[in-house]
């Protein structure tokens, strides 16, 4: 079935702003009001910030919204329209301040075929780049594991990594595969990441925090369609495994005595 395109609204810039030079018209990914019953527009810059933009240095070119959600919870209970696709794409939204939140807009704006900067490209679109920072999170991150709960008994710690073969894996494991639906991803993904933390299915207080950043560090690799999602277990620890593109992304929760 063929998707239904719906008109968006769009803003052409009055002057030459340093950061609104890649496109004539620039999309709105949301609008809504603020407490002074002010009206406020989101657009997203060339490098996908997605923030406020003054009216007075745009003119709206297209004014239609049929392309929108409303989500006034999104603003406190005002109102607030989001882009629909955005809506779709970022599901874990508690307010709109959220989506100016580069790591998890990635996939929405390559599918919306937007022209890449130079900075972008070396920043966001390189793997070499994002397992670094996945890494650098994951040092801080087991660093607060251990001071959390050192003196226990049994606690966990975090490593990812990828391969070109779970065979090894596969060797080592103590029951079958849990198969995870990929349209479940980033929700699994946040549970498996949050249990590290002693916090069941959902991370609380302070560890909220690190388990959404480790989440949406890891979610940024895949800006393309994942292939499938799995849960390996073994004697020392469980292992969230994501096929993309013919390699392996392995986020292991084992165990610290």
């Amino acid at each position: 079935m063929n998707r239904i395109e719906y008109e968006k609204m769009k803003v052409r810039f009055k002057k030459d702003l340093s950061n609104y030079k890649n496109l004539d018209d620039y999309l709105v990914v949301g609008f809504g009001l603020h407490e002074s019953k002010t009206r406020f527009y989101l657009i997203a810059d060339d490098n996908f910030a997605v923030g406020y933009a003054m009216p007075k240095h745009f003119d709206i070119i297209d004014a239609a919204a049929d392309g929108y959600i409303r989500r006034d919870d999104l603003n406190s209970g005002r109102e607030f329209y989001l882009e629909a696709e955005m809506n779709h794409s970022r599901k874990d939204l508690r307010n709109y301040l959220e989506i100016n939140d580069p790591y998890e807009n990635v996939s929405y704006f390559a599918e919306k075929k937007y022209p890449v900067s130079v900075d972008y490209d070396k920043s966001m679109l390189n793997e070499d780049n994002k397992l670094s920072r996945i890494e650098g999170a994951l040092l801080f991150i087991n660093r607060y594991l251990y001071e959390q709960f050192w003196d226990d008994t049994y606690r966990e710690g975090l490593e990812f990594y990828k391969k070109d073969s779970l065979d090894n894996l596969l060797e080592k494991r103590i029951s079958e595969p849990a198969l995870i639906q990929v349209s479940h991803y980033k929700d699994e993904l946040l549970k498996f990441i949050a249990r590290a933390f002693g916090a069941g299915e959902q991370p609380i207080d302070k560890s909220e925090y690190y388990a959404r950043t480790l989440s949406g560090l890891i979610s940024t690799l895949f800006a393309k369609e994942i292939a499938s999602v799995q849960k390996i277990e073994s004697l020392y620890d469980m292992c969230f495994v994501t096929e993309y593109e013919n390699r392996y992304y392995i986020l292991s929760r084992y165990w610290v005595s």
